[in-house]
């Protein structure tokens, strides 16, 4: 966002997305190290969610960003 000088609304239409789900991505960055290792560890998996939005939501809320 920074280095294109773009507005979450802007990154948001460019990737086909809400500015909701931008927000939502970035406070997921501002969580402790630990947690987001621990999501990562989780892996990538596209055909199947292993990490549902209730489940980021209950951390983001012990972390509020």
């Amino acid at each position: 966002m920074t280095r294109d000088s773009l507005t979450r609304k802007q990154l948001a239409e460019r990737h086909g997305i809400t500015s909701d789900r931008i927000t939502q991505w970035l406070c997921l960055l501002k969580l402790p190290e630990e947690k987001l290792r621990e999501i990562e560890s989780l892996g990538d998996y596209w055909k199947h969610q292993v990490v549902t939005q209730r489940e980021l939501r209950q951390l983001r809320q012990h972390n509020q960003c």
